[in-house]
C-alpha cells in the first residue's frame, strides 16, 4: 500500500478531500473508532494487522505506509 493510498483511505474515512503525507489523522478530525476503520480497511486490502497503538505512535500517511511496508 502506498502513501498516496494510505492517504486517499484516511480522506475517505474521514469524509474529507484531502490529508497531507505529515498530517495527523486525529489532528484532522480522526477518533479511537475511526482509527479501528482504518485498520480493518487496511487489513481488508494488504492482510497487514495493525494495531491501534501503531496508529496512535504513527498517525500520519508516511508513518502508516512505513508500518504497513515494514510488516508486509
Amino acid at each position: 500500500m502506498t502513501q498516496s493510498e494510505v492517504a486517499t483511505l484516511m480522506a475517505e474515512i474521514l469524509e474529507t478531500d484531502e490529508i497531507a503525507a505529515d498530517e495527523s489523522f486525529f489532528e484532522v478530525g480522526g477518533s479511537s473508532f475511526l482509527v479501528l476503520t482504518l485498520i480493518a480497511r487496511i487489513q481488508e486490502r494488504t492482510g497487514v494487522t495493525l494495531r491501534m497503538i501503531d496508529i496512535i505512535r504513527r498517525p500520519t500517511p508516511v508513518g502508516v505506509h512505513e508500518l504497513v511496508d515494514g510488516v508486509s
